[in-house]
């Protein structure tokens, strides 16, 4: 019975844990964030995983440029939603993103390198971007705010 038990317990364990979708075989990731990048540019160059919420996407020539709202990372890398942004960031990734896909509110984690602080404005408020070239990136999935079970019975019929 206590083996059982502790098969059960390890199991709710394990299930609970959610890997990176970012491969970074043999690569230093910086625990630096968004806002610590834009205070340290001398760290351009490092390998980084930053996400947080889409707030505007701009196809640029060969590029999608994609404006994001900083968020702290939990597990998975998946931006915790229920916390403050710290920082803007953008993600340069290359070729073309759908800006329906890729729409303002959605969440995002992107792997690649800092490389370096570009300007751009809040309204009229000019603002240091860390950037990020995107090497892989994440878009999750629409959470729905259904916090009941939905059931649905039916012999298959209709009239």
């Amino acid at each position: 019975m206590k083996q059982v038990l502790n098969m059960i317990l390890a199991a709710l364990v394990l299930t609970g844990c959610a890997s990176s979708p970012f491969d970074t075989a043999g690569r230093q990731v910086a625990e630096l964030s968004p806002g610590e990048a834009r205070e340290r540019p001398a760290a351009s160059g490092a390998s980084v995983i930053w996400g947080g919420r889409i707030v505007g996407v701009v196809n640029a020539g060969d590029r999608t440029e994609i404006e994001v709202l900083s968020l702290p990372l939990g597990p998975g890398d998946r931006p915790r939603r229920n916390r403050d942004g710290d920082a803007r960031f953008v993600i340069h990734h290359p070729g073309f993103l759908e800006p329906m896909t890729y729409a303002p509110g959605r969440y995002v984690t992107a792997f690649g390198r800092f490389a370096g602080i570009e300007s751009r404005s809040v309204g009229d408020f000019p603002l240091d971007h860390p950037v990020l070239e995107a090497e892989q990136l994440e878009l999750w999935p629409v959470e729905t705010n259904s916090s009941r079970a939905e059931l649905e019975l039916g012999a298959g019929l209709r009239f």
